[in-house]
């Protein structure tokens, strides 16, 4: 509690000087007075969310489940709508997988027919999973490169779905095509 305190306490700092130096007006044209030398500088950084390891598991298995059988390219394609739904926050991606009919590879945890820890040793017996756990250790770095051009949707190139008519192709992974 004391921590969020102190954070808060650095935000108002940081986002309205006004209350943090006693001023009576603020004017963003107008910066504030530097702090005299003897006032202590407030900084902080806010820490980079880690995976849990269950969550870092489920999106792996997401992975493999939908695109195992088109390599780390293709599983790279299925990564990138993950991070891109989430809108690249590593916190979403496991929510974001084991949203309902979101991918079909996992309709029968989603819908409660397999528990997830059986879905998880499923996945962890394919040749691909050590590849899906490093793609996923991979997307959660701020530099990592979208290979899909920012979409949010895919479906088996062969498949023709109604849903794709709204959206714009923007590539073709091996035997996935990708929407936004």
């Amino acid at each position: 509690m004391e921590i969020e305190r102190r954070l808060l306490a650095a935000l108002t700092a940081l986002i309205l000087p006004s209350l943090a130096l006693g001023a009576e007006r603020f004017s963003p044209l107008v910066p504030p007075p530097a702090p005299a030398l003897d006032e202590p500088v407030v900084t902080f950084t806010i820490p980079r969310y880690e995976l849990t390891p269950l969550e870092r598991e489920t999106v792996a298995m997401c992975l493999v489940f939908e695109a195992a059988s088109q390599g780390p390219r293709g599983m790279r394609g299925v990564m990138a709508v993950v991070r891109n739904r989430a809108r690249g926050l590593p916190e979403l991606f496991a929510p974001t997988v084991l949203r309902e009919k979101q991918f079909s590879g996992l309709n029968r945890v989603t819908s409660g027919r397999e528990s997830l820890a059986h879905a998880i040793a499923r996945a962890q017996s394919d040749r691909m999973w050590d590849a899906a756990l490093a793609l996923v250790d991979e997307a959660t770095v701020d530099s990592w490169a979208d290979p899909t051009g920012g979409a949010t949707h895919y479906t088996r190139s062969a498949e023709r779905t109604p849903w794709t008519r709204t959206l714009a192709k923007t590539v073709t992974i091996g035997a996935h095509s990708f929407y936004r």
